[in-house]
């Protein structure tokens, strides 16, 4: 398998995995109502990514700005999160919305061409923030009294 195909592969479980713990987790039934159209994101950004990384060869540089912008679409234009546009929340947001991107966006690459090794700290720090976010929004999904303190 060429390593466009395994950046696909890699890329879609990340998205798959990322978005419904960061968005939707535990609400099982409301990730399944966005049912089939959210899979366009999932195989999409993969899609186009893995096209970019293999078959353009785009540097560091031409694929943060691509991220950047397929973020600034989905998250803003698309989904119309206020969290990235409202101030003074947005300060906080944004570099947190970087990480969750450059998770599904870097480290199915990372994985695809050998160099977790390399990465390690940057890959710790990414899942980290990854790990906080998800623990966040369940708690929030939940309803528990650590979010909505009385």
């Amino acid at each position: 398998m060429d390593d466009f195909l395994k950046y696909v592969f890699a890329g879609v479980a990340a998205w798959v995995v990322v978005d419904f713990s960061t968005v939707f987790n535990p609400d099982v039934e409301r990730w399944v109502r966005h049912m089939p159209l959210i899979w366009v994101f999932y195989i999409g950004y993969p899609l186009l990514f893995g096209h970019l990384i293999y078959r353009r060869r785009l540097g560091d540089r031409g694929l943060v700005s691509a991220m950047l912008v397929s973020g600034f679409v989905i998250e803003v234009v698309l989904s119309g999160n206020a969290l990235l546009y409202t101030f003074p929340i947005m300060v906080v947001m944004i570099p947190v919305a970087v990480a969750i991107y450059s998770c599904v966006t870097f480290i199915p690459r990372w994985i695809v061409d050998g160099e977790i090794r390399e990465r390690k700290r940057l890959i710790l720090l990414l899942v980290t923030v990854w790990i906080i976010v998800s623990v966040l929004n369940y708690i929030t999904n939940v309803n528990l009294p650590l979010a909505n303190p009385q």
